[in-house]
């Protein structure tokens, strides 16, 4: 016991001073919520506001709690304050040519009824694929230096149906902005099937950056002048370069071919990279502005791909151990606000899962963890039930670490009548 209480201590200290840092420019409310909302996600390992009040254990009514919590969500107007901080943060784990996933994701609400905007989405975690009420999510995350762990630095709920909602396609030239402003350098930009797009393409291009993007069976280019669809050249070739990949926890061995190919719509030339022998699925079809000249450059592009399912397991641990889709704020501000500290809260974990072999903090952490796995990829969902697992033992909440004011009482003289 005495141990759980030394390491309970130490993880009180991470959250705080990084609640701290991610403050500045914040009055004092503000900070204490943001303190608050990082220690009950990461005691309650749940996005409901009443689970998160719980962890505070504070000597009033729950309710009261819940209320002051879903006030301050609701009133939060320095997101951007907030996510500046974050993000001067969480660069300091970038490598020097980064990976960048863009991806879409979804918060199913079936039974919803009364939350703000509802849009009818598809839900990309029902087998059948069924539409149901919802809302959008587009996330942008890089790849840190030391263990490639998924940290995002773009995250955002909208709805189809809001008032100011003009397109999607702003959503993600916002993130692809927030990326190019944050990094200030060349990166790879990876994309999957649903951002085959015209204007996409030309962009990422002209912004100077390398991108990788699945493409569309029915998506066609122009093959030594001559126009033919992408899908039905790539059933002719067997491909000539072995290479071997971890897929779905199994080491395939895949074969790869590729190809320079041009644009229809502007005549700017292309490497398209066929990839063969991923189950009984189809031929993936890649395209890149990559030079291609080696096997170790057609590799390359490959493996850059496959880093992409990196962001599927960021978004399973956001869903299964934090209960993303269980988020039961109405209003979209809440939300996203919600999100943010999410976000943060997440990016917390990764950057200390970079310094693994710097702290004795995140080994404690994955000890206590009790996963059945030693080794894994992609480590958030060990760290969530780690540090979960040590806060179990903290009774007191954060507030004896908040600087709480304590004022005298008022001496008003009383007359004896």
């Amino acid at each position: 016991m005495n141990n759980y209480t030394i390491e309970v201590y130490e993880m009180k200290r991470e959250i705080l001073n990084f609640s701290k840092k991610i403050s500045e420019g914040l009055n004092k409310k503000e900070r204490k919520f943001i303190l608050d909302m990082q220690y009950g996600l990461s005691k309650s390992k749940s996005c409901l506001i009443s689970e998160i009040s719980r962890t505070l254990n504070e000597k009033i009514k729950l309710k009261n709690t819940i209320e002051r919590l879903c006030d301050n969500l609701q009133n939060l107007n320095k997101g951007e304050i907030i996510k500046e901080n974050y993000l001067k943060e969480v660069s300091k784990y970038f490598p020097e040519e980064p990976i960048c996933i863009f991806d879409d994701s979804d918060i199913a609400k079936r039974y919803g009824k009364k939350f703000e905007d509802l849009d009818r989405i598809i839900d990309a975690s029902d087998p059948d694929k069924k539409i149901v009420n919802g809302y959008h999510v587009c996330e942008a995350v890089v790849l840190g230096k030391n263990e490639k762990q998924p940290i995002s630095v773009y995250s955002e709920i909208y709805s189809c149906k809001s008032k100011d909602f003009i397109s999607k396609n702003k959503y993600t030239i916002d993130s692809i902005e927030t990326v190019i402003r944050v990094l200030r350098r060349k990166s790879n930009m990876i994309f999957d099937r649903g951002y085959d797009d015209n204007k996409l393409i030309n962009y990422i291009d002209e912004s100077g950056n390398n991108f990788v993007i699945r493409m569309n069976d029915k998506r066609n280019f122009l093959f030594k002048s001559k126009k033919k669809n992408a899908y039905q050249e790539a059933l002719k070739r067997k491909g000539k370069v072995r290479m071997e990949l971890w897929f779905e926890d199994s080491k395939v061995e895949i074969s790869v071919s590729h190809t320079r190919v041009q644009m229809i719509n502007n005549k700017k030339e292309y490497e398209l990279v066929f990839v063969y022998g991923l189950s009984e699925e189809r031929p993936l079809i890649l395209l890149t502005n990559r030079t291609i000249h080696s096997k170790e450059d057609v590799i390359k592009v490959v493996r850059l791909y496959f880093y992409r399912w990196r962001v599927e397991e960021y978004f399973r641990s956001k869903k299964q151990e934090y209960e993303f889709e269980k988020m039961r704020v109405r209003t979209l501000k809440s939300m996203n606000n919600l999100n943010l500290m999410l976000m943060i809260h997440l990016g917390q974990m990764a950057m200390m899962i970079e310094d693994m072999d710097k702290k004795l903090l995140s080994i404690k952490i994955i000890e206590r963890s009790k996963s059945l796995k030693r080794k894994v990829i992609v480590w958030l969902s060990q760290i969530a039930r780690g540090i979960s697992e040590i806060l179990k033992y903290a009774h007191t909440g954060i507030r004896k670490y908040k600087k709480i004011e304590h004022r005298e009482k008022y001496k008003q003289l009383v007359l004896k009548l």
